[in-house]
């Protein structure tokens, strides 16, 4: 099991900041931020990678990554959400704090 099982989820910030994605591009986005959390903050800059992730063909993710990378941070070959790492950083000090 992850050491941090637990994402939270702000959704009125998520759906505010989803509305012009399609049904399927929010739940391609919403994939890659829970891989993502299960990573440990980073996705690989691959997109075959990025296709199984979101559950897309790769013909489809190609399609979707113009609206969906600007949610995230590309350099140095991974993806990064700064919300996320935020979020991941705070569930870990709290874990960490509940175990000492």
């Amino acid at each position: 099991m992850s050491e941090t099982p637990f994402m939270q989820l702000y959704v009125s910030d998520f759906i505010g900041d989803t509305l012009a994605l399609s049904t399927e591009q929010v739940g391609a986005y919403f994939l890659a931020l829970m891989a993502m959390w299960n990573a440990g903050g980073e996705l690989p800059d691959d997109d075959r990678k990025l296709a199984r992730i979101t559950r897309l063909s790769v013909k489809k993710w190609l399609a979707a990554r113009p609206d969906i990378e600007p949610f995230f941070t590309v350099a140095d070959g991974v993806w990064v959400n700064e919300r996320l790492t935020k979020e991941l950083q705070k569930a870990r000090s709290k874990s960490e704090l509940r175990a000492s």
